[in-house]
């Protein structure tokens, strides 16, 4: 990925956008038996794919280097 690629992840647009993806996280995996990670925990371990999710959402599809 592009330097560029990371220059929104601290925007409040990325911050809302991840919360938005966690929520539906949860929702996804919500049964008796699951282990859902906490905010952080799924931030830090999507965060490459959030941040190209992000970007192809945006129209900013170019920054995202496979």
């Amino acid at each position: 990925m592009q330097y560029e690629a990371f220059t929104d992840v601290f925007t409040n647009e990325f911050k809302s956008f991840t919360s938005r993806m966690w929520l539906d996280y949860c929702d996804e995996t919500k049964s008796p038996y699951a282990k859902t990670k906490d905010y952080a925990g799924y931030v830090k371990k999507n965060f490459k794919w959030l941040v190209r999710e992000f970007n192809r959402r945006n129209g900013k599809e170019e920054l995202n280097i496979k």
